[in-house]
């Protein structure tokens, strides 16, 4: 299972906009930053760290987005990262086979709702 700071079997989870974890499988220790913002990083980088968090919350690993994309490893590695950009086909294929929007992918996270008392809900 992908390290990450999120539950997995969440259904609906708030995905709070401040952290964005590193869930490579290379064994580097996870390093919590800031959630790549459109205005900041842009959109290359935005849609990378939708795809991580979609790919860890549904427990996918990169061998597997590999086989279905038809890259490889390395190649959804350095996607993952941001490094090179996803084409527009290949977000395709991943929300398919993610089972959602492909706008999900491709926009800001949604910052958790707050009740009066300020609890997150």
């Amino acid at each position: 299972m992908a390290r990450t700071n999120y539950d997995p079997l969440d259904p609906d989870p708030l995905f709070d906009g401040t952290m964005d974890p590193d869930i490579d499988d290379d064994g580097t220790p996870i390093r919590p930053r800031p959630a790549p913002t459109l205005k900041r990083d842009g959109l290359a980088r935005l849609c990378a760290a939708a795809i991580r968090f979609e790919a860890a919350r549904r427990g996918l690993s990169q061998q597997q987005i590999a086989a279905e994309v038809g890259l490889s490893k390395a190649a959804v590695s350095d996607r993952f990262r941001g490094r090179t950009p996803w084409t527009l086909d290949q977000v395709g294929v991943i929300a398919e086979l993610f089972g959602c929007d492909p706008a999900v992918l491709v926009n800001e996270p949604r910052r958790p709702a707050r009740d009066v008392a300020g609890n997150y809900w």
